[in-house]
């Protein structure tokens, strides 16, 4: 399912079933496992394919952004597609100077090095539920994104992202559709252009202390006009709402 929280109020109701579930601190879940980089590591690179290396290719040039889409993006992208298809883990990564620059600075945080390097001792079913925590205040903020964007090109199933205004990019299209996409923002503009245009889109958008600009936003695209003859009318009273 898809669903889409815009507003200060980070309340995500968790579904029935397995999902991964990123945040800053444990949630109290029945029977949810708890995945935490200070014990527990995994090999993003299991059962590597080219969609796979696709998207971890995306994944990292996210984390270093060059602007746009230049042929020399474009040339790193397919050096380090090329470089993790010949590889088992992220350390054993070869390629040209860039790629190995890439790869190199991952590798020089002790966090990354020890999730993403060592032997696998955590499983992520699709059918289990898992809540990853990924505290920006211990870890810091690039050791979370690099995590979080691995965690979340890794699982398989249902993710949940209450802070997404700071994971979402626009790779992040597939989840939605895909519909296993449940994500909050404080701000719609959080989103990269290609993203919020798709997150809009999502059916079910639930406005929780939006400010007036993204309520107003929120009333158009469930089908609301601005009646200016009647200040009692839908649109206003579904803008109320949404920012309450």
């Amino acid at each position: 399912m898809n669903r889409l929280y815009v507003g200060f109020r980070k309340q995500l109701e968790l579904p029935k079933g397995g999902f991964l579930l990123i945040s800053d601190e444990v949630v109290a879940f029945p029977r949810a496992r708890v995945f935490d980089p200070l014990k527990h590591s995994f090999n993003p690179l299991k059962g590597i394919d080219y969609k796979k290396a696709r998207e971890i290719a995306d994944v990292l040039y996210t984390v270093y952004p060059q602007g746009e889409n230049t042929l020399t993006v474009r040339n790193g992208k397919r050096a380090l597609l090329k470089a993790l298809l010949d590889a088992k883990s992220l350390d054993k990564i070869y390629g040209d100077e860039e790629v190995n620059g890439l790869v190199g600075d991952l590798m020089a945080s002790p966090v990354l090095e020890r999730v993403l390097c060592n032997s696998t001792n955590f499983s992520f079913s699709p059918h289990s539920s898992i809540v990853a925590r990924l505290n920006r205040a211990e870890l810091g903020d690039f050791d979370c994104l690099v995590l979080g964007l691995f965690l979340m090109a890794h699982f398989k199933g249902q993710v949940i992202v209450p802070d997404f205004g700071f994971y979402g990019r626009e790779s992040h299209v597939s989840l939605i559709r895909d519909g296993r996409l449940m994500a909050g923002v404080n701000f719609l503009d959080e989103l990269p252009d290609k993203l919020r245009k798709a997150g809009l889109l999502i059916e079910d958008k639930v406005g929780m202390g939006a400010t007036v600009d993204d309520a107003e936003t929120l009333a158009r695209y469930a089908g609301y006009r601005p009646d200016r003859l009647r200040e009692d009318n839908e649109f206003n009273r579904f803008v109320e709402e949404a920012m309450a």
